[in-house]
């Protein structure tokens, strides 16, 4: 019985770590977009932020879409995607652990010319990710890679750029 309540305690520890985590993310996402300017995008679809594959940060998406709108003033709309095949244009794109493979994939599509992509695993700032959170000292940080910012056509406020680690 004493095992069966140790598992079970850790599972609710790292249940309610990755909750935490998910919930500061969305958190940062949200504040990224007070300091990246985009490009003018055609239509009103609002500001978009698509989650591609399985990510704990989805839900925290949504919940905070629902209380919030963009820094632009724009409705903000969390869209999943569950395949590259079904991306369309977007401000920005979480790409869930389970997807990173795809990232070379990613650069290249058109529908994503202009979109700042988030990733959430070491070394993906070096790989075509744009913003990589890391954890530094026991803190939630993130790495920019401008130049990635700049193919996009991102225009990355230095507020932003003192606050991040950087990486070409």
């Amino acid at each position: 019985m004493k095992h069966f309540l140790s598992i079970l305690i850790c599972v609710v520890f790292f249940n309610t770590s990755f909750a935490q985590k998910a919930k500061y993310q969305s958190i940062f996402i949200y504040n990224f977009s007070k300091y990246v300017k985009w490009p003018e995008h055609e239509g009103n679809g609002g500001f978009i932020i698509g989650v591609l594959g399985n990510s704990e940060i989805q839900k925290s998406l949504e919940d905070m879409a629902a209380m919030k709108k963009s820094t632009q003033g724009l409705n903000i709309n969390v869209i999943k995607y569950s395949d590259i095949s079904e991306i369309q244009p977007c401000h920005m794109l979480i790409v869930a652990d389970n997807r990173l493979s795809s990232m070379p994939e990613l650069q290249s599509m058109p529908e994503l010319k202009n979109a700042l992509i988030i990733t959430d695993e070491p070394g993906m700032a070096k790989k075509g990710s744009i913003i990589n959170f890391v954890e530094k000292d026991g803190k939630t940080r993130f790495e920019l890679n401008s130049s990635e910012a700049e193919k996009k056509e991102l225009k990355v406020s230095t507020s932003l750029t003192t606050m991040a680690i950087l990486v070409e």
